[in-house]
């Protein structure tokens, strides 16, 4: 059983969360125009493939934001619903999930710009 303020930190949690990936949503798209002012004018055979392989992350890692946002969205969903049940998704299997997807894109951004400063 779930007490009140135990429900309404798993709410509160998730919305933060909704927010954090929002926020990296933008950074993303930020990256992804930095990549359009680099690439024009490269002709090196590494460099072609480095803006493609970084154009390729950027759109699927906007498609895992898009997906774990979802995903969150349901879970609180679910949790309002059914304040006192346990979900079909556990809290904490959803956090090592943003944690993950984060840690990739931090690493993915410092590759970026690793990237396009040699």
């Amino acid at each position: 059983m779930v007490t009140e303020t135990q429900h309404r930190t798993l709410i509160d949690e998730c919305k933060a969360w909704y927010d954090q990936l929002t926020t990296y949503r933008t950074k993303l798209n930020t990256l992804k125009n930095e990549l359009y002012y680099f690439a024009p004018g490269k002709t090196e055979q590494d460099t072609l493939i480095g803006i493609e392989h970084f154009h390729n992350q950027f759109h699927i890692q906007l498609i895992n934001i898009h997906d774990l946002k979802h995903e969150i969205k349901h879970h609180v969903v679910e949790a309002e619903r059914h304040p006192n049940f346990g979900h079909r998704i556990p809290h904490h299997y959803i956090k090592d999930k943003l944690d993950m997807l984060l840690g990739d894109l931090d690493k993915l951004e410092e590759d970026f710009h690793n990237f396009i400063k040699q």
